[in-house]
């Protein structure tokens, strides 16, 4: 997965719209099935916890199908990258301690896997407004592009692909 510039207003305004629009169909489906399932085969009263239970789990279903269905619209593509940058982010986020010691022993890919690491985080946290670390994670850049430097290498994130993670 390739680092791109997304425009973060954008980004906020899909993303809020999206997240409304999610909770008003799940919870909409959530209670209309339910509802139709106690009124056709429901019991006596509070007896219909596990037909409640489908009716939510259906309706919850049916939203998650929705949003990965419309994932690859032009409208969610700012949503939809954030969310792929989180979940490749989360995958190097495993190996963490193993990619440290490896950056330590001066391996090239693991430096690539760092640096693409903390670039994408970076762009996570500006984006979503979690600016309270974000000092911290731009020092470890910095260190890491000394590192880099130091080494005679010539990296970029964007040369980053998810099977160099399988090394670690």
């Amino acid at each position: 997965m390739q680092l791109i510039d997304i425009d973060k207003n954008t980004y906020r305004s899909h993303l809020n719209v999206v997240i409304v629009c999610a909770v008003a169909v799940f919870s909409a489906l959530g209670v209309g099935i339910s509802a139709a399932l106690v009124y056709w085969f429901g019991a006596a009263q509070g007896q219909n916890f596990y037909l409640n239970l489908l009716g939510v789990c259906t309706g919850g279903a049916i939203a998650a199908w929705c949003l990965h269905r419309l994932k690859g619209t032009r409208y969610f593509y700012e949503v939809a990258y954030v969310w792929d940058l989180k979940q490749e982010l989360n995958l190097i986020n495993r190996k963490l301690a193993v990619l440290k010691k490896a950056v330590e022993a001066q391996d090239q890919d693991a430096m690539l896997v760092m640096l693409y690491n903390l670039q994408g985080s970076k762009q996570l946290w500006q984006l979503d407004d979690n600016l309270l670390n974000l000092q911290e994670l731009e020092l470890e850049l910095i260190q890491l592009e000394h590192k880099i430097r130091a080494c005679g290498l010539t990296l970029d994130a964007n040369q980053y692909h998810r099977r160099l993670l399988d090394k670690f």
